[in-house]
């Protein structure tokens, strides 16, 4: 009988240590070493949906841009902010917040006939203020603005009716708490913050696919907070995806990690789309004209046909496209942001199988207005062209299989194509498609087929005094540049495009001795050549740094102060690669060159080419002096440039900023360029250090 409840207890008992054993195990799981299959796993819904539509709503969609009678510049959910308004001044306009036009099926319609097949919303921008009903705050929909009604939760409804997945935008810093800043901040992040976020995981607000951080650069947050956080988000919610946001990863407006070692699941590009395919995942967020909040006085819209080409352009690079609409105070969707969703919707109703469950093809880019997409099972290839080919489409970097059928997407006629070695795949169009009205749609054609990646010959390598494949190279007397081909491969190059390539083939060392551009490429017996590498050489006229010269940033050198001058060459800076080689970045300082030349020239024109682009951080100077003469001691200042960055330019620039000269005799230059130094109070890095990129200096 002893016996008998002995094994009785211990049979009780056992699933109860079973289950405590199982329990620690749970809350030990270490989120942040994921294995890479579990993290396919859960990414996967994410990759497979590609589009998705941020929304930027809240209490700035009442000033809409305006505060007391004054047009505020800059983007709109940021106006607490860049008009410096007063926390009792802006609570004024959450108490004036009662959206009664919001209807949230209506939204979701919108976002499900546009082909995006999830929503992130904010939850809580930078201003404080809550769209869902908080339990730890009164400074939300319910108890602070007369809606009194929970928008998140009627979204999320409206979301799992449409078929639509929704997630939530959260901002770590708060302008409106008073421990959200400083030595309280600890206060603010355990009470409020995170408390928060656990609402809107275990509340009524359906299977929440994303928390989407922002605001993570202010100093009081660390990457160790970031990681906490991530761990904790995801105990609650395993299968929750974070963006890299949530800790202190992001380079800048590009979004994506410093390394493999910081917290969150993808990059974020804002308002960029990467140069380059990548294997890491990422989503670009972009507006469809300036703001991100409403803003009534911004009318600077995207065509349908720019959103759609960005759609194309971002999945062939294996990246989610996050495109952004901003409500009104009322609770409408700008009817400029319907029209263009709802042509972007009857695009992709047409191309679809191009667009979802994809994934990126070996050969993602052909020239400029093509790309190349693969379905995730890897049995179709889809070709899409910007601009509608003619009679013929020529293509070189996908090789048919023997028997596919190639088909334009949308049109059920029969297309006819040729495929051999040497000029690649021609498909012809057929003539009923010429006429526009009979095409199956506008703005991009997708071309299907079955394909593998045509044999290209992997690039050449280009050395120049020890630089591998500089896209620009600066001298004085002459300069040689070595090419090395792949292994069965040979090199071609040339001086002029339009020229036979067989004519100039490489066979040693060659010198250059004038400004020339160099197209140099790799052949092989049965591949298609390999992508071209250019390189610019630029001849200028000898010139030494005299004293002063300041010296440009590690990261980004240029040619040095030694290689920017040029006498009407043009020696350009890429504005979408500023790791080219020909930028001179400096980093909160002034730009001070003083050159020079090998004898006195009659100047006619100087001026320096700067690059803009506010959202990395990059400012044109807001002055610049330029000084010139014949003795070094007594330069004349010969002119003097001022500008003064609005924040509602946006956009990636460059802007030549120059005097005449009137044939002045000069052999002595000065240049100084003024930085803003930090970035203004409008900036979203305000405080931060402002950059400076300079890509030439210009005489003649």
């Amino acid at each position: 009988m002893k016996i008998y409840i002995r094994n009785l207890i211990l049979i009780l008992i056992f699933p109860v240590l079973l289950l405590s054993c199982q329990e620690q195990q749970e809350t030990e799981t270490n989120y942040l070493k994921e294995n890479r299959l579990d993290f396919n796993d859960r990414m996967s819904w994410w990759r497979d949906a590609t589009f998705g539509m941020f929304i930027h709503w809240g209490a700035y969609a009442v000033p809409a841009g305006i505060y007391q009678g004054k047009e505020i510049p800059g983007i709109g959910e940021w106006i607490m902010d860049r008009a410096k308004i007063p926390v009792e001044e802006y609570e004024k306009f959450v108490g004036q917040f009662n959206p009664t036009r919001f209807d949230a099926r209506e939204w979701a319609r919108i976002a499900k006939d546009a082909g995006m097949k999830y929503m992130v919303i904010t939850s809580k921008h930078h201003d404080g203020f809550c769209l869902w009903d908080s339990k730890v705050s009164d400074y939300d929909v319910m108890d602070a603005a007369p809606i009194q009604r929970d928008l998140l939760k009627e979204l999320a409804d409206a979301c799992n009716k449409e078929g639509v997945r929704l997630c939530f935008y959260h901002s770590i810093m708060d302008w409106h708490h008073p421990d959200a800043k400083g030595n309280n901040f600890a206060k603010y992040r355990e009470e409020y913050l995170i408390p928060q976020l656990d609402e809107l995981l275990s509340g009524d607000y359906g299977d929440v696919g994303i928390l989407w951080f922002d605001g993570e650069w202010i100093s009081e947050w660390t990457e160790e907070q970031g990681k906490a956080l991530y761990q904790h988000l995801r105990s609650l919610k395993p299968d929750l995806i974070i963006n890299n946001r949530v800790g202190k990863g992001r380079q800048g407006m590009q979004g994506m990690n410093k390394d493999k070692t910081y917290a969150g699941d993808f990059g974020t590009p804002e308002q960029e789309i990467l140069d380059k395919a990548s294997a890491l995942d990422w989503e670009s967020c972009m507006t469809m004209n300036n703001t991100w909040g409403f803003k009534k006085n911004d009318h600077n819209w995207k065509s349908a046909e720019m959103l759609i080409h960005n759609l194309v352009d971002i999945i062939a690079k294996g990246g989610n496209y996050l495109l952004n609409v901003g409500p009104t105070a009322e609770g409408l969707i700008p009817e400029a942001s319907v029209e263009r969703l709802a042509e972007m919707g009857e695009w992709i109703r047409v191309n679809k199988e191009a667009i979802y469950k994809t994934q990126r093809f070996e050969h993602f880019k052909e020239g400029e207005k093509i790309r190349y997409i693969q379905d995730k099972k890897g049995k179709y290839v889809y070709a899409v062209t910007f601009e509608w080919p003619g009679e013929v489409l020529n293509l070189y970097y996908a090789q048919p299989n023997e028997n596919t059928k190639i088909s334009l997407l949308g049109y059920p006629g029969k297309l006819d194509w040729e495929y051999n070695l040497k000029t690649g795949l021609s498909i012809q169009i057929p003539d009923e498609l010429q006429d526009p009205e009979n095409r199956p749609c506008e703005h991009a054609w997708v071309f299907k087929m079955q394909a593998i990646p045509a044999g290209i010959v992997s690039p050449p390598v280009v050395d120049v005094d020890g630089k591998t494949n500089p896209k620009t190279v600066v001298f004085f007397d002459e300069v040689f540049f070595v090419a090395d081909a792949p292994r069965g491969a040979k090199i071609q190059y040339t001086r002029d495009l339009s020229s036979s390539w067989s004519r100039t083939p490489y066979l040693a060392p060659t010198r250059i001795d004038s400004s020339v551009t160099i197209w140099v490429r790799a052949i092989e017996d049965g591949k298609f050549p390999s992508e071209i590498i250019t390189v610019r050489f630029v001849k200028s006229s000898k010139f030494k740094r005299t004293g002063g010269s300041s010296k440009p940033h590690s990261r980004y050198p240029g040619q040095g102060i030694d290689g920017f001058l040029s006498f009407g060459d043009g020696l350009r800076g890429d504005i979408n690669n500023i790791q080219d080689g020909a930028w001179l970045g400096f980093e909160g300082e002034n730009m001070e060159v003083g050159l020079e030349l090998d004898e006195i020239k009659s100047l006619s024109r100087i001026e320096a080419g700067f690059l803009q682009n506010i959202g990395s951080w990059i400012f044109l100077p807001e002055k610049i002096e330029f000084f010139a003469g014949t003795d070094p001691k007594s330069l004349k200042k010969v002119g003097e440039l001022k500008h003064k960055t609005s924040p509602d330019e946006m956009g990636k620039k460059v802007i030549d900023m120059g005097i005449d000269l009137n044939s002045i005799d000069a052999k002595y230059i000065k240049i100084i360029a003024h930085s803003i130094k930090t970035c203004p109070d409008w900036h979203q890095g305000a405080g931060g250090e402002a950059w400076i990129f300079c890509d030439e200096i210009m005489m003649n």
